[in-house]
């Protein structure tokens, strides 16, 4: 069954555009994470800008020169293209094999197996951008190096605070509460009380993660403001800088690395509980919403959406 990324779960997004890929258990999961990745792929509008709204992510970050705003835009035009055609109809058929595979309650096996699956896409799309986004940052000065970082302090900052306040005002599970309960009608159409219950139950055992990401995210902050300022050969510091942006968990405290894995478990538990919950109509919609997610993958692959 397709998972749901919970918020409290998610992985820093600053190094890698797969940010929730270490908290995907089961298919549903990785279903709603594809959609994601593709960014609005039901009207192709968002997939088919996606270089352009990436390109206006990292403006907002650095004030680039007009030859490194050009150079990135290239770059995320080509890369667009390579993803279009070199990825999507493997997106495609990965989907219609979920759908198959929902026919019937899965095993924690299984969920392993898509899960597997789901992370060559992420590494395939990683290990395309990871060169030429080092050479990027290794283009910046040491003033847009500095601003770069600040801005993603801030950005840290915001979401820490926001969660900060969610838990302060006793709202942080009932927002995790709420965010499965909408995944799981979307792709099921509907959510039983014993399904609200499975998810009130799992989101309880579930443990707050911002302040552990915080200090994640500046640990890796800090590795990469080292790595852009070191005195190395050309070479060794664009694998450095590579080696950050490919592998960001290695910045991880220990103890948010400890806090994910459980949570994960927990998370897998309630997805195994939510899955054998689903009735027949439940199954047969989601199967229907899962091949029309392919069939408008396939679109976009072909430059129809």
């Amino acid at each position: 069954m397709p998972s749901i990324p919970s918020r409290s779960l998610q992985r820093p997004r600053t190094a890698r555009l797969d940010g929730w890929a270490g908290a995907l258990a089961g298919p549903l999961a990785i279903v709603v994470s594809v959609a994601l990745l593709l960014t609005g792929c039901a009207t192709g509008f968002f997939y088919n800008r996606l270089d352009t709204l990436a390109s206006w992510y990292f403006e907002d970050l650095v004030s680039l020169t007009d030859d490194q705003r050009h150079e990135l835009r290239d770059w995320l035009e080509r890369t667009l293209t390579w993803h279009r055609h070199s990825e999507l109809h493997g997106y495609a058929q990965f989907v219609r094999d979920i759908s198959d595979e929902v026919a019937t309650p899965g095993t924690r096996a299984a969920y392993e197996k898509q899960r597997g699956r789901f992370d060559g896409f992420v590494k395939s799309l990683v290990d395309k951008t990871t060169p030429e986004a080092a050479r990027l940052l290794l283009s910046l000065s040491s003033q847009q190096t500095d601003e770069m970082l600040a801005s993603l302090a801030d950005k840290s900052r915001k979401r820490r605070e926001k969660n900060i306040k969610l838990v302060a005002e006793d709202k942080w599970q009932t927002e995790q509460q709420e965010d499965i309960q909408a995944q799981l009608k979307r792709w099921t159409g509907s959510v039983t009380d014993r399904q609200k219950q499975i998810v009130a139950r799992g989101v309880a055992e579930l443990e707050p993660t911002y302040r552990d990401w915080a200090a994640s995210q500046e640990q890796w902050r800090s590795a990469l403001r080292t790595a852009l300022a070191g005195n190395h050969a050309e070479a060794e510091t664009q694998q450095r800088v590579q080696s950050l942006l490919s592998d960001p968990d290695r910045q991880w405290t220990q103890g948010y690395a400890q806090k994910i894995a459980r949570n994960r478990d927990r998370y897998l538990n309630m997805l195994a509980s939510l899955d054998a919950s689903l009735s027949p109509a439940q199954r047969t919609r989601l199967r229907d919403e899962l091949q029309k997610l392919a069939g408008q993958i396939d679109k976009l692959a072909e430059g129809k959406e």
